[in-house]
């Protein structure tokens, strides 16, 4: 069996855009968001002081995933919202989980930029930690060819 060197990869492209009507599990929440493709890789956003039930963020973060991932039907991009305490540890406000089938379709045999071209908004349900749902998620996705990558100059 011939080993690859270079696998080839790509880049999903995450923002973590805003949410709106969070549980209020704080009288002054301040939230972030922490997301993920692989739990060894978690990504925290700022945190949001302001916008307690309705934070935005607008922050964006880039995973490197190889075809596999993207050819795999349980393979998905997690977002938990935390509020932070000062004393205590964080409180859980909610999850999002999506799969990344949801936002592209399974890639062919050899992947092809432009069946994926363009970024995908999507508003998605947060459910809370009981699993009842509370609250949305505004986010988008781009999945970037590894050339599209930022070069020296």
């Amino acid at each position: 069996m011939p080993v690859t060197i270079l696998n080839r990869f790509h880049l999903l492209e995450v923002d973590i855009i805003s949410a709106q009507d969070l549980a209020p599990v704080s009288r002054c929440m301040r939230t972030y968001a922490v997301v993920w493709v692989h739990p060894d890789g978690k990504l925290p956003t700022r945190v949001d002081a302001r916008g307690r039930c309705d934070p935005t963020w607008n922050d964006r973060f880039v995973f490197r995933v190889n075809e596999e991932f993207l050819r795999c039907d349980t393979s998905a991009v997690v977002i938990e919202i935390y509020a932070v305490r000062r004393l205590f540890k964080d409180v859980c406000v909610g999850t999002v989980r999506v799969l990344v089938s949801n936002f592209f379709p399974r890639p062919s045999r050899s992947f092809r930029r432009e069946q994926h071209a363009g970024r995908h908004v999507m508003a998605l349900q947060v459910r809370r930690p009981s699993g009842r749902p509370q609250g949305i998620l505004n986010v988008g996705v781009a999945l970037l060819d590894s050339s599209t990558r930022s070069k020296p100059m």
